[in-house]
């Protein structure tokens, strides 16, 4: 069963900073979806593709390229979102439309270096012709399981929320009842 677990690390003082800059370069990249997307869609009067989009992405960001393809993906996830949202009938739903100063930076198997003593190196991918170089931080305990995407989240601090597979078998719900609650608290239904 697939897991995440949030945790703290430790790391210098120029990691940290080198961290913070790679989550305003994330939010760059969303920015340049949105442009790409919304000039795309003036230009040929359909919604950017995914193989275009990522074109259009590559190597204009010093940060590795699967950082680069989650964000152009989370940006495709939520306009796709958005669009079966309005076809489902609610037209209150805007697509993507809203700049971002900071986003959650995400590395996924191939990004990312995990050592037994709990050190992590984070890629940083290729710039101008040379390889930079990883950033690395510690933490205390790994989670138990194989690790398969890491990403930079802002809580209280920076900290890293790391997306594990424990290798148990999930059950199936055995009941007959299903609960729905309003987030917004203007109801709550259940159904036997």
């Amino acid at each position: 069963m697939y897991r995440t677990q949030k945790v703290s690390f430790i790391s210098s003082k120029t990691t940290v900073d080198a961290l913070f800059a790679l989550n305003r370069l994330s939010a760059e990249v969303w920015n340049t979806c949105l442009n790409e997307g919304r000039a795309h869609h003036l230009a040929q009067g359909k919604w950017i593709d995914k193989s275009t989009l990522q074109k259009a992405l590559k190597k204009r960001f010093p940060m590795h390229s699967q950082c680069v393809q989650s964000v152009c993906h989370r940006y495709l996830c939520a306009r796709q979102g958005a669009w079966e949202a309005r076809k489902a009938g609610f037209t209150n739903i805007r697509y993507p439309y809203k700049q971002k100063r900071h986003f959650n930076t995400r590395w996924a198997k191939d990004g990312f270096t995990v050592h037994p003593d709990g050190r992590i190196e984070l890629a940083r991918g290729i710039w101008n012709g040379k390889r930079q170089a990883p950033l690395v931080v510690r933490i205390s305990e790994l989670p138990a399981g194989s690790l398969k995407e890491i990403e930079l989240v802002y809580d209280r601090g920076l900290k890293l929320a790391i997306s594990y597979d424990d290798e148990k078998k999930g059950t199936d719900p055995t009941g007959s009842h299903v609960c729905a609650i309003d987030p917004a608290g203007k109801s709550t239904q259940l159904r036997p």
